[in-house]
């Protein structure tokens, strides 16, 4: 008999999300879908924390506790694709793409505005 010792993603209703206390047994199928949910919006916000630093001013010590937010946000994106779920994986995905798209968009615009002249041209609008 082999013995399997890789990692394999599964697509079951029970899953731990990054911590114990946050888990799902195979009787909670809405709280799983829920928290599949949170997980996508928590991707979401992940990918948009690149807009934050454009908005903050060029501080030293803002520059340094963003680093650290984002550091520990990639951390926890990390450890949600480590629970091996499919599941979850997928609502990672998802909300990373989501994230980008509206992370991509809002910095092409505070770009536009900040290249602009500052009486403006007409090709700006």
């Amino acid at each position: 008999m082999a013995i399997n010792n890789g990692m394999v993603v599964h697509f079951r209703v029970n899953c731990e999300f990054v911590f114990k206390g946050w888990s799902t047994t195979v009787d909670e199928t809405g709280l799983f879908f829920f928290g599949c949910l949170i997980v996508m919006f928590y991707c979401m916000l992940h990918m948009n924390l690149y807009t934050v630093k454009l908005i903050l001013p060029k501080i030293l010590f803002l520059d340094i506790i963003w680093y650290l937010v984002y550091a520990i946000s990639g951390i926890m994106v990390m450890q949600l694709i480590m629970t091996m779920n499919g599941w979850v994986n997928v609502a990672v995905v998802l909300g990373c793409i989501i994230g980008y798209s509206i992370q991509e968009s809002w910095s092409q615009i505070y770009e536009k505005e900040n290249q602009a002249p500052p009486g403006g041209c007409e090709f700006c609008n």
